[in-house]
């Protein structure tokens, strides 16, 4: 958990979140581009679903390494107050790994997750999850997540709005016996984002991630740099592009 949680960030779950956090902006049922990232590049398209309670997204990406690709649905009745997400990824490889659940509304603010996360080893864990409305407006995030083997990993957290963006606190446990605290604090700039988070082991050992992101045009760059227990830093740089949409009638 200690250095999962920080380090563990591959360039596919890079250009997924950046593409889906494109699509709240754009609003757009198809696009490509291209991206580099910190060991490969390539190019990527996207096709996208939506109708009031339901979206689906499908991605591809191509690379020296093959192609591989991603298929997200999310539907949500907000009357019933209940909804489902999951999606599957298939590496260059050939392998899978698949995420499903339900969220249900369970009271006003207050949210529960249950769900499954089956990796390309084919071992599957359950995830439990409650969200709930502080009522300083925060929100307290407990998380249980119990491995193929029966181990259990409890991460409790709380999540803050700032005015410039988002902070969150927590400490994690397991039951072998291991335990940590984490930071994070997302801070909007004009052009992008700036995220540093941090975990520390009961040792007091810390890792630290700093990551600076920047969009200018249709360009994404992603600045990343980890700082490990003895001071030493390794930085690296991913971008992904859009291509821009053709004109009307071409």
């Amino acid at each position: 958990m200690f250095s999962r949680r920080i380090i563990a960030f591959t360039t596919a779950a890079f250009l997924i979140s950046f593409l889906v956090s494109l699509d709240a902006l754009a609003g757009q049922k198809s696009r490509s581009g291209g991206y580099q990232g910190h060991r490969t590049s390539g190019t990527w398209q996207q096709q996208i679903n939506r109708s009031p309670g339901q979206a689906e997204r499908t991605t591809h990406w191509q690379n020296e390494r093959g192609q591989g690709s991603r298929l997200a649905e999310k539907n949500w009745d907000r009357q019933s107050g209940t909804g489902s997400y999951s999606a599957t990824t298939t590496r260059a490889d050939g392998k899978t790994g698949s995420r499903q659940g339900t969220v249900t509304r369970t009271g006003p603010g207050t949210y529960t997750v249950e769900g499954t996360r089956t990796g390309t080893n084919g071992k599957t864990s359950e995830v439990e999850k409650t969200i709930t409305r502080n009522p300083d407006g925060s929100r307290a995030v407990q998380s249980i997540t119990t491995g193929p083997e029966g181990g259990t990993r409890t991460v409790d957290s709380t999540v803050r709005k700032t005015e410039q963006g988002r902070g969150v606190t927590g400490v994690y446990s397991t039951s072998g016996g291991k335990s940590g605290a984490f930071e994070s604090n997302v801070t909007r700039t004009d052009n992008g984002v700036i995220k540093e988070q941090s975990a520390t082991n009961p040792d007091g050992q810390s890792r630290q991630r700093s990551i600076q992101r920047l969009r200018e045009g249709g360009t994404v760059t992603r600045e990343v740099t980890l700082t490990d227990p003895q001071g030493g830093t390794r930085t690296w740089n991913e971008s992904v592009t859009v291509n821009p949409r053709a004109p009307a009638g071409d």
